[in-house]
C-alpha cells in the first residue's frame, strides 16, 4: 500500500467510496449522493487552498483518502483544520486510516497548523476509537443535531492539538 496526493484522475475512485458511506451510513451527514463534477470542484478547492489532500493506493487502485480542511471561514481560525478521512467499506480494520492520517498529520505540522478538530457522529465507534489512538481528546457532544435515516444523530468533537 502506498500513500499519495490525490491527483484528478482519483476522484472518481474517492467518490465511489463517499458515495458509499452517504447512501449507506450515518458516518457523514450528506444525505444525496455527489456527482464527479461537485466532488471534483471540492477536491480542487481543499488544494487550492493549501490543504493536505492524500489517498492510499493499493495494487494500483484507491482504497481510501484523507484530507483537512478549513474549519471555520473566520481568519482566527487559520490554524485550526478539519480532519475527514474515508476508507473503502471493504478495507477497514487493515490500517489504511492510520497510514492516512500519519500523512495528514505531517503535512499539518508542516504547514503550521496548530489543531486538527474531527466531527464524528455519536454512534461510530469505530471512528471514536480511532481517533482516541491518535491522541484526539473529546471536546464537545452536539446530541440530536443531525437528522437522517429517520432518526436523530448527535455528534462527538474530538480535538487534537499538534
Amino acid at each position: 500500500m502506498t500513500v499519495r496526493p490525490v491527483c484528478v484522475k482519483d476522484i472518481s475512485a474517492c467518490l465511489d467510496i463517499y458515495n458509499f458511506y452517504i447512501r449507506q451510513t450515518a458516518v457523514t451527514f450528506e444525505e444525496t449522493p455527489l456527482t464527479e463534477q461537485q466532488f471534483g470542484e471540492r477536491v480542487r478547492r481543499i488544494i487550492g487552498d493549501g490543504y493536505p489532500y492524500f489517498v492510499a493506493e493499493e495494487q494500483g487502485r484507491v482504497i481510501g483518502y484523507a484530507y483537512l480542511d478549513m474549519y471555520s471561514p473566520r481568519s482566527a481560525y487559520r490554524y485550526t483544520a478539519d480532519l475527514s478521512i474515508y476508507v473503502r467499506e471493504d478495507h477497514t480494520g487493515r490500517g489504511v486510516g492510520c497510514m492516512l492520517y500519519e500523512h495528514v498529520e505531517s503535512a499539518a505540522i508542516e504547514s503550521g497548523l496548530r489543531n486538527i478538530i474531527s466531527v464524528i457522529t455519536e454512534s461510530n465507534r469505530s471512528s471514536i476509537d480511532f481517533h482516541e489512538k491518535h491522541g484526539f481528546r473529546c471536546v464537545g457532544v452536539l446530541p440530536g443535531v443531525g437528522y437522517k435515516f429517520d432518526r436523530w444523530l448527535g455528534v462527538v468533537i474530538y480535538q487534537k492539538v499538534l
